[in-house]
């Protein structure tokens, strides 16, 4: 399984982020859940790395599900102080379904993460994508961890110059993250204009086609999760629009 075929790997998670989108019933979302930490195990993430993932959206996640339970007044109240009812079931469920729907979405990022960018372009490319648009779609996904490595190294030249974070007011620490934005991207643009660079200088782009030394092929085992995936679609999302 960790050496499956990247396109049995994006079509699992092709599946995950389908029914993270489509499915809104607290069940049905658990039953995702379970089904994306099997395939995440399965695929060869470990619970330690998956652990450090979700601690880095941790408070993002408490935000959203204190959200939902302040401002969704929906369903039977649960606690009532003085006669004003403070905390709903609805807000609850919901705030639930949507921290289940993040677990699902970092699970399928954490599988990717982990799979050979090469193996994933010509797997793209044998699925008859265009190999620049497949190359442009990982190069942005490249660049999501640059801009937080990018901003950290800012965070980290501040402290560095004597600014001591913790003792700032929240104001004026918003205020500062902000200012860093603009270095952050200018980075980022930097690093574009390098990577344009080398891409020229190696030829990127002077022929109509292109070859890979790195081949992928679907083995018996791919094909066989493959009908199982795709007959786990088909019964999942036939029964939610049925009787879900």
């Amino acid at each position: 399984m960790k050496r499956a075929d990247p396109r049995v790997k994006l079509l699992w998670v092709l599946l995950c982020t389908t029914g993270a989108l489509v499915f809104f019933r607290p069940m049905w979302m658990l039953g995702l859940t379970l089904f994306s930490l099997g395939g995440t195990l399965l695929f060869g993430v470990t619970l330690q790395a998956l652990g450090r993932r979700l601690r880095g959206f941790l408070p993002l996640a408490l935000v959203i599900l204190a959200l939902h339970i302040l401002f969704v007044r929906a369903g039977n109240p649960l606690v009532i102080i003085r006669g004003y009812p403070v905390l709903y079931s609805g807000g609850v469920m919901r705030g639930a379904t949507t921290l289940l729907r993040f677990f699902v979405i970092l699970c399928s990022a954490a599988v990717m993460a982990r799979e050979n960018t090469r193996r994933v372009l010509t797997a793209l490319t044998k699925l008859g994508i265009s190999y620049l648009f497949s190359f442009m779609l990982m190069i942005a996904l490249r660049f999501i961890p640059s801009f937080s490595t990018s901003f950290s190294d800012a965070l980290i030249a501040l402290q560095l110059r004597g600014v001591e974070l913790k003792k700032i007011p929240f104001g004026q620490k918003i205020r500062l993250y902000k200012d860093l934005v603009l270095p952050v991207v200018a980075d980022a643009v930097v690093k574009s204009k390098e990577l344009a660079i080398v891409m020229e200088a190696r030829g990127f782009g002077a022929l109509p086609t292109r070859t890979s030394y790195l081949d992928v092929r679907m083995t018996f085992a791919d094909w066989v999760l493959t009908c199982i995936l795709f007959s786990l679609g088909l019964l999942s999302f036939g029964f939610y629009y049925l009787f879900g």
